[in-house]
């Protein structure tokens, strides 16, 4: 259980107690964009969420709640990881970027590194490693035809041949499936942030949402399905 204290008041006339906080979000434009935690875009408009210890005055028969007295932490999410913050319940949690945190201050700035190369560097690997078998595998057959060696000996280098064959498909073709599925999920997160600066741009102007969902279709890409985008 935890202990129960009353709040007290400041030189001010108002109340404060620590667990009095006050949140709020607001809708940023950076230029050039900014890189965010778990991203592979640069991000031009973001959502950034503060929170501050809060004061409570009472005047006029009016309850008065303040926050900046103190700042406690700051977090800056895109528009995908926002609209999946806001939509989620019960989950694990969704990425944001630590911006300031009390008694740290302002925090460094992340480098841009797309975690998509991490997939692409995947491939390759996978490639050159399994193909590299292959062809150690057909010198050494080939070697065995030249040297005419008993059969024995052709057909076992012939068997390595198949194996390295097969596994270098296998192997690659799981590689080519998770590099896809990364770039699905990149370009499904890109989507979610332009649409969701679309639509902020079409509120601006004053345009409802019927008239506002004709000023950017965006193409359904191979490999992405009607549910992956609606959802």
């Amino acid at each position: 259980m935890r202990e129960t204290v009353e709040p007290t008041v400041n030189q001010y006339g108002a109340e404060e107690h620590p667990a009095f906080g006050m949140i709020r979000a607001a809708r940023v434009t950076s230029t050039p964009g900014v890189v965010l935690f778990d991203s592979d875009i640069k991000h031009g408009t973001t959502i950034r969420i503060t929170i501050e210890a809060a004061t409570r005055k009472r005047e006029n028969n009016h309850d008065w709640i303040h926050g900046g007295s103190k700042q406690l932490i700051e977090v800056e999410l895109s528009e995908a990881q926002w609209a999946s913050f806001v939509s989620s319940m019960n989950t694990s949690g969704v990425p944001a970027t630590l911006r300031w945190v009390r008694g740290q201050g302002q925090l460094p700035e992340l480098p841009f590194a797309p975690r998509l190369a991490k997939s692409m560097d995947a491939v390759k690997g996978a490639a050159e490693r399994m193909f590299g078998r292959a062809k150690k595998a057909m010198a050494t057959y080939e070697q065995a035809l030249k040297d005419k060696a008993p059969a024995k000996v052709r057909n076992d280098a012939l068997r390595d041949l198949h194996f390295a064959l097969e596994n270098a498909e296998a192997n690659v073709g799981y590689a080519s499936k998770v590099l896809r599925e990364d770039t699905e999920n990149v370009v499904q997160k890109a989507r979610a942030d332009i649409e969701a600066m679309v639509s902020q741009h079409a509120a601006h102007l004053g345009l409802e949402a019927g008239q506002a969902s004709g000023l950017l279709e965006l193409p359904v890409l191979e490999g992405e399905t009607v549910e992956a985008i609606e959802g």
